[in-house]
């Protein structure tokens, strides 16, 4: 098992270069996904983000819902963790807490794509950041 975040699930949803193909192959080498339940609110407003920016396309967007609906994730209530998530506070937004936490309780690792948990004192799991890949000289 896994928590992915939401930088990570979006990769996975809509992601077509090769760093989101590394996320997809560590999601699914890992047997099965947790998240906190705002995810799904969490990657609506993303993927509304990069469809108003012009960097999606409405379709694409509207499947990678249908998708993420139909993922099997198990979905956690935040409550009984929400304690841990105020103890971060200092060093993080709730909403990132929440992933890193919900990682911490379960004693698996966090997949992201996002470096800043790297750089996060306080987070007592391991972080499994998915970085894009570094350009080739030349090009």
């Amino acid at each position: 098992m896994i928590v992915i975040d939401t930088s990570a699930m979006v990769e996975f949803l809509v992601g077509d270069d090769e760093r989101a193909e590394r996320v997809r192959g560590a999601a699914e080498s890992e047997g099965s996904l947790a998240t906190p339940h705002g995810i799904d609110l969490e990657c609506a407003s993303s993927l509304r983000g990069l469809v108003r920016g012009g960097k999606l396309a409405q379709g694409k967007a509207d499947y990678a819902l249908e998708v993420l609906q139909q993922l099997a994730i198990t979905r956690y209530e935040h409550t009984w963790y929400l304690a841990r998530i105020w103890e971060l506070r200092a060093n993080m937004w709730p909403y990132d807490a929440a992933y890193v936490a919900l990682a911490e309780a379960l004693a698996v690792p966090l997949l992201t794509v996002d470096c800043k948990f790297e750089r996060t004192p306080g987070a007592h799991c391991e972080i499994v950041t998915v970085k894009a890949a570094s350009p080739q000289p030349g090009k």
